[in-house]
């Protein structure tokens, strides 16, 4: 089923594969939110994930791989056309960018277990007696 969306939505771009898509205006009318993917070359998109967000305001997705999604709002009843709410650009970092800062951590982790482990030592030999 391919509708037209009722607005124009925003667009968010991911670089962590995850997203939160805020729907507080609709939460009444809708009950469903539909992830779907754009994949050129395709005249339909692609379904990916359907939620069942009832009662909800907002929705925090994770997981995506890279590509561009459309999120939009559905009325299992049919009583309202679907909501667009959000294109999202999932580009995730480069695996050289991600070991980077992988390492950049681990760095900042193992100084503060020496710098720990150094005032154990001069406490335990009573330096700060």
């Amino acid at each position: 089923m391919i509708c037209t969306p009722v607005h124009a939505a925003q667009t968010l771009e991911s670089r962590e594969g995850y997203f939160v898509l805020e729907f507080e205006n609709h939460s009444s009318a809708y009950d469903s939110l539909e992830i779907v993917q754009m994949v050129e070359g395709k005249p339909a998109p692609v379904a990916v994930q359907t939620f069942d967000v009832t009662g909800q305001r907002q929705a925090t997705l994770s997981g995506f791989a890279n590509g561009e999604y459309l999120a939009r709002l559905i009325d299992s009843s049919g009583e309202h056309s679907p909501v667009e709410l959000a294109r999202v650009q999932v580009t995730h970092r480069s695996l050289y960018q991600a070991l980077a800062l992988f390492v950049l951590g681990l760095a900042a982790f193992l100084m503060l277990v020496g710098i720990l482990l150094s005032f154990v030592r001069r406490e335990r030999d009573g330096h700060y007696a």
